[in-house]
């Protein structure tokens, strides 16, 4: 798998968001010469198990699992800014209220598997079609945020949904195969 290096990655940072080791890094990947001279843009190999549903967070990440982050704090009523896929200063500041809220939580302003969980994210990855029955209050969109996907791809396996704004709590619909972003 690859990852292209975003402005103010190192490799460190690399590591530790997809769980792996600089040293390990730097076995897979014998053209970086220097492990602290990597560039935006570059193209670096990573472990084939690196990519995650709920990968670790820091400030100062940026991109699509960020951006499900937001939306999900934003539905526990924390996180009010706006939805733009950067790990800034609001983002952590919601972080930490809710990880201070849940007593099971350690207090650390960094995203980790169990913070995901306790924000309804699935982490775990679903090779096939997998059956889910509506919560009461719940939208395809925050079901796609729970769960990893897309409303379109619900939609796709789920026909009998004709309008994504008609859903029902006791409804039983079908979530896709999970695909893991970074």
């Amino acid at each position: 798998m690859n990852y292209t290096v975003q402005p103010g990655d190192s490799l460190y940072r690399i590591a530790r968001r997809f769980r792996t080791t600089v040293s390990h890094l730097l076995s897979i990947n014998p053209h970086i010469q220097d492990p602290d001279v990597i560039y935006p843009g570059q193209l670096i190999n990573l472990p084939a198990n690196a990519l995650s549903l709920c990968p670790f967070l820091v400030q100062g990440d940026r991109g699509p699992s960020v951006r499900r982050l937001q939306y999900l704090l934003c539905f526990v009523g924390l996180y009010t800014s706006a939805i733009d896929g950067l790990y800034g200063l609001r983002t952590q500041q919601a972080l930490l209220m809710w990880q201070r809220s849940i007593k099971e939580l350690d207090v650390t302003g960094v995203v980790d598997e169990e913070t995901w969980t306790s924000l309804g994210a699935q982490c775990e990855p679903r090779p096939s079609i997998i059956p889910y029955t509506v919560r009461p209050g719940s939208s395809l969109f925050q079901i796609s945020l729970w769960f990893g996907t897309t409303i379109e791809e619900i939609m796709r396996i789920n026909p009998q949904i004709t309008n994504p704004n008609r859903i029902h709590a006791g409804q039983i619909i079908y979530i896709p195969p999970s695909h893991t972003n970074g």
